[in-house]
């Protein structure tokens, strides 16, 4: 799951934190982490510690088992999600009964089966 240039994302999940990259050269804030910046070339960047906040860009209700979600899973929601800083993040959506797009939500981090899964609950 973890390469080289994920690492540092999800060593921060396991410690609570929504770590993105930010180019050094550019300011452009990206997610997933690169060896580069897409934009400018760059190789020099910067570990950001994300808000978490940011607003829900699209979302699909998945109400049958799949992969591995379970009848016990479904119904659940995932959203692609806007931060703040400007990527787009995927993840479960809860908190809501009502998922819609630009609404508010703040990024959590659950332990799962041994490891940690990003998610985004709603907020007012």
């Amino acid at each position: 799951m973890s390469d080289p240039d994920s690492a540092a994302f999800w060593d921060g999940l396991s410690v609570g934190e929504v770590r993105l990259q930010r180019c050094r050269s550019c300011g452009r804030v990206q997610f997933p982490p690169l060896p580069g910046c897409p934009l400018c070339g760059s190789e020099d960047a910067e570990r950001l510690i994300a808000s978490g906040r940011g607003q829900v860009y699209a979302c699909i209700t998945v109400r049958q088992p799949i992969g591995s979600l379970t009848a016990a899973d479904v119904p659940c929601t995932f959203a692609t999600v806007e931060l703040a800083e400007g990527p787009t993040m995927v993840g479960r959506l809860v908190g809501t009964e009502a998922p819609a797009i630009g609404l508010p939500v703040q990024a959590r981090i659950w332990r799962r089966g041994g490891g940690t899964e990003l998610g985004f609950v709603a907020y007012e």
